[in-house]
């Protein structure tokens, strides 16, 4: 016996990609021949019968419907009479005859003309079909009342379905060409579906005009003015570029705005002509289209909602969860603090009244009601008022007020008259009662809906296109119900126990404390002791709501992933199943789930079924070098040839042993531990145990196409990429750090390299020395085709485009495995040819033809590469070796033709290409396909336009949406057909009575599958701790999370790796929206889209693809940012705004928590922590002045500590939920063990850190994008992030978003701490910390002592350079120049002159608004100045108490006759005015000295020098005016910050003029050349600023010379940095990463820079102990009248 394997065998086995050509047809030649030939009918005709029934073979039948001869007619004739563009035409032709034959696959071609027609115009869910309800006869199919309109509409609705049944098959393909080509060449409108379905019902119209000849461009005459209407609402033309307008969204018309004109009959009634004002609606139809080029359409639109940048979208779109917190905190508190309504009787004991509790309580109906009333008035802001609007927003206003009224009437009675009577208890009763029914019901019904009378037919949006929500079955909507039950059920009862009943006594101690022994302030006297426990009550209550409110979310975490723990356990989806037994059925479940040929009885036709398939399988796994020959061949069903009892030579298939549960070999034995390809094979085993629709054969599969938008990705690496360092700082090479990371597959590779560089005759004998090069590079020759294989080995285990084309032509390569095992005969023909004498060498293998031809037919793979016609030579190379080894991917591209005339805007076209395009001189293909747009498609933020330009080139039903970052794999690809059932469009139940079926309300239409996910595995999940981290969070939302929204109704769209019905999604917008700005997470809208209009969106099990994830800090921070930035810009759009007003309760809450609720959960622990410690800060204010006890003028410390060590816990409890999804996803997955090593890693990898950090982050996005917008695409990077960033960048990348916060909050904890120390603000210190070192902890490298010296060079050159001739980028001065223009914008006029001038464009920052910043900017800097100020005065009354409470004096003489808030006004005016008066004296020797070449720096130099001198100065003396007493010290510098910060941010916000986009004017200040610079004009307002950069400049040294001081010990500890790497790198120290490899030069460059700056920062280090140190011993050594001064100051 003998197994027959060998490397032979499996090359034969592999499944070759051959391009498809068809005989007689190229596409180079259609496409010249095309633009040569006089006349396109005569190239239809010659080309016709050779090439169509080819292309589209399922068309190719007797009984079709419509002729290739009347179809390419048709299209022609459609040419001439509208003026489409030939390109376009043939576009379309392909377009609608490549879904026509795939629907004629699977059904008749009748019926698949039928069924495509009615999706497109006539069905019951056809978009199109709807807008003529809804805008042409003003009915709304699902939201008609029963009334007189419910009978029209039936009527209209029998009509329209006889209308369409009586159509002739010609005229439905007449409408579908229409429409096609009408959406082919609509570029950016085709954003706007209703406005393509009025063109398309003009166009219409203008068929029945008599009148024959060629009609001018249809783009000129139809698209272009529409599109220019639209480019001009954001930018403006100038020297032929784009220059964006200075406008928000709410000045904008967008794309929304403009396509909601369509959606009423009366507004586009209202068309005007140009010129004469005639209304189209006035000319017949059938001449209208002719006239569209003259419609006015600048006085046609008009904003329709107002996406004001304003908190208030808050308010109106989630009014709900407002009502549902406030006011249940409202029925908490009100009865749980009932002595704050008691009153004292006659004998002194304080009582409540009845009547009078019940009164209070039942106010908090009185709460819903005010809640919904402001909701209500905030929808006059956003919304565009008409009378019905007005009328319906004014009624329910009246009747919540009118609620309201009655509330306050009975209460005033109650409390003011009557609180005994039994009147009053009725009243009360009732009150408290029906308030809460009142609650409860405004809580549930959606604010649309409220007060709105079911028979009106008016709404205040159109619910056709903004409230048609899919139905969803009984028992999903029972579980929706069931998960909020249990939610709010579990908050409401540990709230009340928990948080609730604790804060009683609490709330008592403050509420009730009495202060009256506080000495006389000269300012404010002692009204500080009556108002600081006021502050510290409703500080209280703050925190207690905030925390009430974070507390939904923890309780939403933690049950719908136990749902989704339970749903997974349901599918089967668990590690319940040992691994045998998950293997043991695999052949099973292959065959009866994966294949479609159910009717192979033999068992051996079955076993072989499978064995194509797993062979197919691990072999592919070999090639990749995931698996060694020996793992391959314990795999592998295999050929066991033995001997019969006659001598006959007996061949059989033997099953390979992990499919035998009785086997006794292990796992290790199959595949490496832990390695990709046990993922992958466990994964494809337990899939298999899920429920999967049943497949249909490849034959009758549908088209589908892979989309992938690109734009800078790397394509494939280049070996000098791979082989070299990315900078000094990095230690390793890329290829080094791959091979780290993936020993085993490295191994593998070198294996199968050197048994093909033998083949070869390259390596002649092998020794230890000559196998070296393999083992370090991966190759010994330098010959292109051995280096390649290194490149693309690294370029797959790296997130490129190759990965992504490599992963998903897997599709191809399963097809033709599907193909093979439904048609044996087709294999045995193929084994024929294969047989020695074959002519093998013959350039057309037929059987791979067909196999092409067949996989062509089904599977597309579109490309949107938008750089390709300005790549350089490496991306050309990179790009056409994509097309030679996958010929048939299709590239889609922008090309950008230069105008005639010099100022004209250029030309663009959208371009096709593919594999079997003409290779032309220049190394670029000759296009397919080039149709010119109406002007530059790139209008938004890149993403979107890109794949909305190239979205007219795919091809098929369906399209699956993955970025440039992904992979696939063949296992997954081979249950590709079980995806396409999920879309429930199986024909054996249609008819042609059906397809146009009326449906009533009883028996309604199902709504159809919009999208269908899939779930990602995050393939950089071992890239150290920041990949894991990073992964586990998009592990988890694309699996456990996705799973549960799904199945609740709140999944939306994400992008990837979506499957979508082509048909729905881009008959309503495509496949995301392009807004600049306003759709920056753009996917996400295309799924709110298809959720609004009444699509279904679910979510699969059983297939992932793979998913790369940012690995490096600032990458991972730079997609937190975009991410942040796009949900601030998603609160204000006007889908939020119908979600929110329109979906029934239990969907909403999911849709809110699922998506906005995450990141305002986050603003809100940021929150938390700030008020908490504000709300420390005054209770340690007291504590530290106040004696310990129950009794007047004292504090009660006890119950007030027991709260805030609950409030600690909640805040830790709240921080820490976020590792539950990730550790049960992986405990019900991978197991105990794995889930809880994973765990660990990251605790004491100090992921708790970065969670902090990137909570912070998100919080910061949101507020920033609110308060000022500017949110942008980020290019986050996607590379290993193994290089050391310096300090001084992370420190100016991070230092507005979270160090500036951090410090500020540090230094709360830090007093806190000083004046009541509790172990648990332990949390805290970590917590606060975090927001300050997490940039510096996980930067790689950071604690190298060599490095940190160079470090500290670098910060302080950061810090000076930028002042003298020359702009630096990355400077101190850029950095705080850049900050105060994000409020101040930069000056219009100056920026024109500079486009102009340079002939460049200049970034438009627009002036933001102050009611936007009025909270980050002014009102929060004014509340911490107030509390810190009102905390250091209180703290300084009470300095003349005795110890036991006693008033010694009545004015605190120590404080001077200024007061304590005098002292505080003079250290925070003393340095402002020290740096007025020197800045005048620099001026004047930087203009005495001008001339000079360095003046600039020097004087820049002396100013800073002189600022940091004035700023130490007066702080020293505030050092010894506080008798060096640390508490007061510390709470009088938090006086003094926050007042200086409220001063400086508010003179900014209000009277700072806008900066110039250039630093002329800095240079010239410090330079003194003001008439050279041309700016002098600006020095009075340059002075200002220089003022306010002096205080920055100070607070920034020394805030970075802190950090730095808190680092440099761990740079001392040995061995850190293998500690640190371990730590953030997961590499043991066996494989640490090695030293830097320097020259000599370096080494000695290095050792001056330590010799010099080393000491410098030790001396520096010195000088700030010894601030502090030395002046309290050297105070008491001075005479007694200088200390004595002190003392009268």
């Amino acid at each position: 016996m003998r197994f027959c394997i060998n490397i032979s065998d499996i090359e034969s086995i592999s499944i070759p990609i051959q391009p498809y050509i068809p005989d007689n047809i190229s596409t180079d030649t259609i496409y010249n021949e095309l633009h040569s030939s006089e006349s396109m009918q005569t190239m239809i005709n010659d080309t016709e019968s050779e090439s169509d029934d080819k292309l589209y073979p399922n068309w190719a039948v007797t009984d079709v419907p419509v002729s290739f001869h009347e179809m390419n007619c048709l299209f022609t004739d459609y040419e001439k009479k509208y003026g489409f563009q030939r390109d376009n035409v043939r576009n379309m032709y392909d377009h609608l005859m490549t879904m026509l034959n795939s629907r004629s696959a699977r059904m008749s071609p009748r019926l698949a003309l039928w069924t495509l027609h009615a999706d497109y115009i006539g069905g019951e869910n056809a978009n199109y079909r709807k807008w003529y309800f809804a805008a042409q006869l003003d009915l709304d199919d699902r939201h008609t009342p029963n009334s007189a309109t419910e009978l029209l509409l039936e009527e209209a609705k029998r009509e329209w379905r006889e209308s369409m049944e009586g159509l002739s098959d010609y005229m439905r393909t007449e409408q579908l060409a229409l429409y096609l080509l009408i959406w082919g060449e609509a570029s950016t409108l085709r954003y706007t579906p209703e406005l393509l379905c009025f063109i398309y019902y003009t166009a219409e119209g203008y068929k029945e005009n008599p009148v024959r000849g060629t009609c001018t461009s249809f783009l000129d005459s139809v698209i272009s003015p529409l599109y220019n209407y639209m480019r001009d609402q954001s930018y403006q033309i100038i020297r032929g570029h784009y220059i964006r307008r200075e406008k928000d969204h709410n000045a904008i018309v967008g794309y929304d705005d403009i396509n909601q004109l369509f959606w009423d009959r009366r507004t586009i009634a209202n068309l005007k002509l140009k010129g004469n004002g005639l209304h189209l609606k006035d000319i017949p139809r059938e001449y209208r289209y002719l006239q569209l080029k003259n419609v006015d359409w600048n006085s046609a639109f008009s904003k329709t909602f107002y996406e004001s940048r304003s908190w208030l979208h808050l308010i109106t779109n989630f009014s709900r969860i407002w009502i549902i917190h406030a006011t249940s905190f409202w029925y908490y508190m009100a009865a749980n603090a009932d002595f704050l309504y008691s009153h004292t009787n006659k004998s002194g004991e304080k009582i409540v009244n009845l009547p009078a509790k019940l009164s209070i309580i039942g106010l908090g109906g009185l709460v819903s009601v005010t809640l919904m009333m402001i909701a209500t008035a905030t929808e006059f802001k956003h919304l565009k008022l008409d009378f019905t609007k007005l009328r319906m927003l004014m009624f329910r206003l009246s009747m919540l007020f009118l609620i309201g009224l009655c509330h306050i009437a009975i209460s005033f009675y109650i409390l003011r008259y009557n609180q005994t009577s039994k009147l009053s208890l009725i009243l009360a009763s009732c009150q408290l009662g029906v308030g809460a029914i009142i609650s409860i019901v405004i809580a549930i019904m959606s604010p649309s809906s409220l007060f709105h009378r079911r028979k009106s037919s008016r709404h205040l949006t159109c619910k056709t296109f903004t409230a048609n929500f899919s139905s969803m079955t009984p028992g999903d909507r029972f579980l929706s119900i069931l998960l909020w039950i249990c939610i709010f059920g579990c908050k409401f009862l540990e709230t009340y126990f928990f948080l609730a009943l604790s804060f009683h006594d609490a709330l008592i101690t403050t509420a009730t404390m009495n202060l009256k022994n506080c000495s006389m302030d000269p300012w404010l006297g002692r009204w500080l002791c009556k108002i600081v426990p006021v502050m510290t009550t409703v500080l209280m209550l703050s925190v207690e709501f905030v925390l009430f409110f974070l507390d939904t979310y923890l309780w939403y975490v933690i049950w719908s992933t136990i749902f989704s723990v339970s749903q997974s356990m349901k599918m089967g989806i668990s590690v319940m199943t040992s691994w045998r037994t998950l293997f043991a059925k695999v052949p099973r479940n292959m065959f009866t789930k994966i294949t479609a040929t159910k009717d192979f009885v033999s068992v051996h036709l079955r076993r072989i079924a499978c064995s194509q398939m797993w062979n197919a399988i691990v072999i592919s796994m070999y090639k990749d070098h995931l698996i060694s020959l020996n793992n391959l061949q314990s795999l592998l069903y295999q050929v066991q040839v033995t001997e019969d009892d006659q001598g006959d030579m007996v061949r059989e298939l033997q099953v390979p042993s992990i499919f035998d549960i009785n086997s006794s070999n292990k796992m290790q034995e199959y595949f490496p531990s832990y390695s990709e390809a046990e993922r992958r094979l466990s994964f494809f085993a337990q899939s298999l145990s899920t429920q999967l629709p049943g497949p249909c054969s490849v034959g009758n599969m549908p088209t589908f196409t892979v989309f992938t938008p690109h734009y800078s990705e790397k394509i494939i690496l280049s070996l000098r990429e791979i082989i070299r360092e990315e900078d000094s700082t990095t230690r390793l090479t890329l290829l080094e750090y791959l091979k780290k990371l993936h020993p085993t597959e490295w191994d593998n590779f070198v294996t199968d390299t050197k048994y093909i560089s033998g083949e070869n005759d390259i390596v002649i004998k092998s020794s230890e020395k000559d196998d070296l090069p393999f083992y370090c590079i991966g190759f010994k020759s330098s010959a292109p085709e051995y280096t390649l294989r290194t490149r693309l080995w690294a370029s797959l285990r790296a997130q490129t485009l190759y990965r992504t084309v490599n992963g998903f032509m897997n599709y191809a390569r399963a097809l033709k495995v599907l193909y093979r095992i439904e048609h044996p005969d087709f294999a045995k023909n193929q084994k024929q040819q294969d047989k020695p004498g074959y002519p093998m060498d013959q350039p057309d293998n037929e059987s791979e033809r067909i196999l092409d031809g067949i996989t062509h037919q089904k599977f597309r793979y579109l490309v949107a590469m938008q750089r390709y016609a300005n790549f350089d030579e490496e991306e050309l190379a990179n790009c056409e070796y994509l097309l030679q080894e996958h010929p048939n991917i299709q590239i889609a591209y922008i090309d950008e033709k230069p105008a005639d005339e010099e100022g004209e805007p250029p030309t663009y076209y959208s371009v096709l290409i593919d594999g079997h395009c003409e290779l032309l001189k220049n190394n670029r293909r000759a296009p397919k396909y080039k149709i010119r747009l109406p002007g530059n498609p790139i209008l938004g933020d890149g993403k979107s336009d890109n794949q909305n330009h190239a979205l007219i080139f795919y091809r098929g039903e369906y399209l699956q949406l993955v970025d440039a970052n992904q992979d696939n794999y063949l296992e997954e690809c081979i249950k590709i057909r079980s995806i396409f059932g999920e879309f429930e469009q199986e024909s054996k139940a249609i008819s042609e009575d059906n397809v146009y079926a009326l449906y009533s309300n009883t028996n309604k239409v199902p709504s159809p599958v919009a999208i269908v996910g899939a779930r990602e595995y995050i393939f950089s999940e071992n890239v150290g701790m920041l990949g894991d981290v990073a992964a586990g969070k998009e592990q988890t939302f694309g699996t456990l999370t996705q799973r549960i929204m799904a199945k609740v109704g709140g999944r939306l769209h994400y992008g990837h790796p979506d499957f979508l019905n082509a048909v729905f999604m881009t008959t309503r917008g495509g496949v995301s929206k392009a807004q600049r700005g306003l759709h920056l997470n753009e996917d996400i809208y295309a799924g709110m889209n298809a959720l609004l209009r009444g699509g279904r969106i679910k979510h699969t099990e059983y297939l992932q693809c793979g998913k790369g994830r940012d690995l490096g800090f600032c990458s991972i921070l730079n997609f937190t940012t975009k991410i942040g930035g796009g949900m601030g810009e998603q609160l204000l759009s006007r889908e939020y705004y119908y979600l929110g007003t329109q979906l029934p309760l239990d969907r909403f809450l999911t849709f809110y928590y699922a998506h906005p609720g995450f990141h305002v959960n986050n603003i809100m622990i940021m929150f938390a922590v700030q008020l908490f410690l504000f709300c420390m800060t005054l209770v340690g204010t007291m504590a530290a002045s106040l004696p310990l006890c129950k009794d007047d003028n004292c504090f009660n410390f006890r119950p007030v500590s027991d709260w805030l060590y609950r409030c600690i816990l909640s805040i830790f409890i709240v921080f820490f939920i976020s590792f539950l999804p990730l550790f049960l996803q992986e405990l019900t997955e991978k197991g105990t063990r794995r889930s809880i090593c994973r765990l660990i890693k990251q605790l004491i990898s100090f992921s708790a850190l970065f969670e902090v950090f990137v909570t912070q982050i998100y919080a910061n996005a949101v507020i920033s994008n609110l308060s000022f917008g500017g949110a942008r695409y980020i290019a986050t990077g996607r590379g290993f992030a193994t290089s050391r960033i310096p300090f001084s960048v992370l420190y100016s990348r991070f230092a507005n978003q979270s160090i500036y916060f951090g410090a500020r909050t540090m230094f709360i904890l830090l007093f806190v701490s000083l004046a009541l120390w509790i172990p648990h603000l332990i949390y805290f210190w970590i917590t606060v910390s975090a927001l300050v070192i997490s940039p510096f902890v996980f930067n790689p490298h950071q604690f190298v002592l060599t490095n940190f010296i160079y470090d500290y060079r670098e910060f302080l050159g950061w810090l000076s350079r930028g002042n003298s001739t020359r702009h630096y980028e990355h400077s101190w001065i850029s950095f705080c120049r850049h900050t105060r223009t994000q409020v101040t914008g930069n000056k219009k006029k100056a920026r024109q002159n500079s486009t102009l001038n340079d002939n460049r464009p200049v970034a438009v920052v627009p002036r933001a608004q102050l009611s936007n910043m009025l909270y980050s900017e002014i009102v929060m800097p004014f509340i911490q100045c107030l509390l810190f100020v009102a905390c250091y005065v209180f703290y300084k009354s009470r300095e003349e108490v005795d110890r036991y409470g006693a008033l010694k004096t009545q004015v605190n003489t120590s404080v001077g006759s200024w007061g304590a808030l005098g002292r505080i006004l003079l250290i925070v005016l003393g340095p402002i005015g020290w740096n007025a008066i020197m800045l005048i004296v620099v001026q004047f020797f930087s203009v005495l000295l001008s001339c000079l070449k360095r003046t600039g720096f020097y004087m820049s130099l002396l100013a800073h020098g002189l600022a940091i001198i004035g700023f130490v100065t007066f702080y020293e003396i505030f050092w010894v005016l506080e008798k060096f007493q640390i508490k007061s010290a510390v709470l009088g510098l938090l006086s003094i910050f926050s007042l200086q910060r409220f001063v400086f941010k508010t003179f900014v916000a209000i009277f700072m003029t806008r900066e110039l986009h250039h630093d002329a004017t800095n240079r010239a200040w410090w330079s003194g050349k003001w008439i050279k610079s041309r700016v002098g004009h600006l020095a009075a307002r340059e002075y200002i600023c220089k003022i306010v950069e002096m205080t920055v400049f100070t607070n920034d040294f020394i805030m970075g010379h802190l950090i730095l001081f808190l680092l440099f010990p761990f740079t001392l500890i040995p061995s850190v940095d293998k500690l640190h790497s371990l730590i953030l790198f997961w590499i043991r120290p066996s494989k640490q990463i090695r030293p830097s490899v320097l020259t000599t030069k370096e080494r000695k460059q290095r050792r001056r820079v330590a010799l010099v700056y080393g000491p410098l920062f030790i001396f520096i280090l010195c000088w700030f102990v010894t601030l502090i140190i030395l002046p309290p011993h050297l105070f008491f050594m001075l005479p007694i009248k200088y200390q004595n001064f002190f003392k009268i100051i």
